[in-house]
């Protein structure tokens, strides 16, 4: 029954990332404004699986096919996600970090991997998505070009998703406040300093090592 749960999260993302392609074709949305909805999306995948399975080597199973599958659109230009300005594999670095997380923290630090899989699907998510619609003062390190408002996005929704998740495995509100708020600095320094879509191995990876050992 476990294995026919793993491909029962696989069907839901698959819906999940049908209806938003859809969408953003009915309303004629921009490619790298999908690519984020469905970044964040993703990221929850993380509770399907902490509710259905019971071993990281299940787990990982659904996030190994979707790097696979992700490549080869990547490779193809399937999908509106796909269809940005440059090549990215941003796609396919997201499953893989994930795919880290559940094979360090699945088991023995669950906190762990929500905390890096929700840093990196709604502070990268919306760092990006903020970025590009507000941002207006820049800064730059080498080719790679960010906006301050992408980064207060990125410290901001960082700081709510740790606050909420610490609250939810009901550590002290003091400490899921202090917590949050340093472990958001610090997301938003590996964001502001990533080399492109690193940041998506880099940050979920970090707060996960970060909250697993500091808490």
């Amino acid at each position: 029954m476990e294995w026919i749960a793993a491909v029962g999260t696989i069907v839901i993302v698959g819906i999940v990332l049908f209806i938003l392609e859809w969408i953003g074709r009915v309303i004629r949305a921009q490619p790298e404004t999908v690519r984020k909805w469905i970044h964040i999306a993703v990221g929850h995948w993380v509770f399907l699986a902490l509710a259905w399975l019971e071993h990281w080597y299940v787990a990982i199973i659904p996030l190994l096919f979707f790097t696979v599958i992700n490549l080869l659109t990547l490779r193809r230009g399937t999908g509106r996600m796909n269809q940005v300005e440059r090549a990215s594999y941003g796609t396919v670095y997201y499953p893989i970090s994930l795919a880290i997380l559940v094979l360090l923290f699945f088991e023995r630090e669950p906190m762990a991997l929500v905390a890096g899989s929700m840093v990196l699907a709604w502070g990268d998510g919306m760092a990006a998505l903020v970025g590009r619609r507000y941002g207006k003062t820049f800064y730059t390190r080498g080719a790679i070009k960010r906006s301050f408002e992408g980064s207060i996005a990125m410290f901001l929704f960082s700081f709510l998703v740790l606050t909420s998740t610490f609250l939810i495995y009901e550590l002290p509100a003091w400490i899921a406040v202090s917590y949050g708020f340093l472990l958001a600095n610090i997301a938003a320094l590996i964001e502001a300093v990533s080399y492109r879509d690193l940041d998506n191995i880099f940050i979920p990876l970090s707060i996960g090592a970060l909250v697993a050992f500091a808490l």
